[in-house]
């Protein structure tokens, strides 16, 4: 079992261990989602495509789903899946677990083994997704236990080539994107597009692996880059997902190239086999970037063969971000060292593993200590996380005191608890918060 350096639980003023024990997630079932279905547009639209015609803005059938039309706060979305040997399928995708009407998500035979469905979704909306095909006589199984756990096969979108395994058990899954993320974009690996320059840090006993990718002169976007200029730094939680299964750092790379980003460097801290112990606990990978990683790497910077990459001394252009477990150490990395790591862009926080408020005191002590940024971000298709991610912010901002250099805000998506969009939004704060 990999753990980082080890750093006695005893000695933790901040977070004494008796007080911070991590509770077991409460079960129950899902809450019901009224999905709303407009199948007879797609199907005009799919007819007047017959002759060829382009069916406007989204890739092309076979390759993937078709944004059909936007308008508002909402979007048309059709999707189409051969299954030649199902009696039924439907669209799985994150967050719509327990859809309402219970057969809102499946898809209707159109003929020669396709199945089809257009629905109605926020203009917003990004999801992980898939198909699920029963094979045999009566009603699918799905009816009665939800799409989570849907009791038969699901299938990725092959045909469409934004793909990851970033999900719990590294399954293929194709995701959609209604908005337009330009280089933020999930999934599309470009023609030609080289892959960034990866470097693993050098370890010391027991500490996680972690590699890192930094602007350098030259590259696109870094033109006029003077190499002696320190870069904002990023830390990334979940590490591994983020380089093997996501290309964030490709997405750096276009973000820098395309002037959304200015030249930076980002260390990607992977969690190993043992993530629930290491993350989203006050010590673990909180307490090693805190008092470790982040001091380290402002005192020696980073190395390559092409010389040495200084890095920022401001703790607000010092960010960590993580989602999930890795959100909650988001927030305690911040709340240990406000003076080295000024900003944390926590999504989709695991807030239900503590008492209800239970961060709000040591947030704000942080904030006293030196001024604090913290970017909130919470899926509306996640059960809880937006209530008590808005209950933590009101308890951070509620008779806030002039000693309190907090600026605190939440972002509400229309998502899952799902990398689809965990992964641009973050990048998009990002962006924000280096302007």
């Amino acid at each position: 079992m990999e753990l980082p350096m080890p750093l006695p639980a005893s000695d933790d003023l901040l977070f004494p261990a008796a007080l911070w024990q991590p509770r077991p997630r409460s079960g129950g079932p899902e809450e019901p989602l009224p999905i709303t279905r407009r199948d007879e547009l797609g199907i005009e639209t799919a007819a007047a495509s017959a002759d060829g015609s382009p069916l406007g803005p989204g890739p092309a059938f076979g390759e993937g789903p078709r944004v059909i039309s936007r308008g508002g706060d909402t979007a048309l979305v059709h999707f189409r899946h051969a299954a030649h040997a199902a009696t039924a399928v439907a669209l799985q995708a994150n967050g719509w677990w327990r859809p309402e009407p219970r057969e809102a998500c499946d898809l209707r035979p159109t003929g020669n083994g396709w199945w089809e469905g257009t629905f109605e979704v926020p203009a917003d909306w990004r999801a992980t997704y898939g198909y699920v095909e029963h094979e045999e006589d009566g009603d699918p199984p799905w009816w009665e236990s939800g799409l989570k756990d849907p009791g038969a096969p699901v299938v990725s979108d092959l045909s469409n080539p934004r793909r990851h395994r970033a999900a719990r058990g590294g399954a293929q899954r194709a995701v959609i994107c209604v908005p337009d993320d330009g280089p933020f974009t999930p999934g599309l690996v470009r023609d030609g597009e080289p892959s960034p320059l990866l470097h693993t840090l050098a370890r010391r006993e027991g500490e996680p692996v972690t590699r890192w990718w930094a602007s350098r002169p030259g590259d696109p976007g870094c033109e006029d880059l003077d190499p002696s200029e320190p870069l904002p730094l990023l830390i990334v939680t979940d590490g591994l997902q983020h380089v093997d299964q996501l290309g964030t750092p490709s997405r750096l790379r276009r973000g820098v190239a395309a002037g959304i980003l200015p030249p930076l460097a980002a260390v990607f801290v992977e969690s190993g086999p043992s993530r629930s112990e290491v993350l989203g606990v006050p010590g673990g990978h909180a307490r090693w970037i805190a008092e470790q990683l982040a001091p380290r790497l402002r005192e020696e910077g980073l190395h390559d063969s092409t010389g040495d990459v200084p890095l920022t001394d401001q703790a607000s252009r010092t960010i960590v971000t993580g989602s999930s477990f890795g959100g909650l150490t988001a927030l305690f990395a911040v709340a240990r060292a406000p003076q080295l790591i000024g900003t944390a862009i926590a999504q989709s926080v695991s807030l239900w593993r503590y008492e209800e408020g239970a961060l709000v005191e040591p947030l704000r002590r942080a904030a006293r200590q030196h001024p604090l940024r913290l970017r909130l971000h919470a899926g509306r298709f996640e059960g809880t996380m937006p209530a008590r991610a808005a209950a933590l912010l009101d308890g951070l901002t509620a008779g806030a005191g002039t000693d309190d250099r907090l600026d605190a805000t939440l972002a509400v998506h229309s998502g899952g608890h799902d990398w689809a969009w965990w992964q641009p939004m973050m990048l998009q704060e990002l962006a924000a918060l280096l302007r």
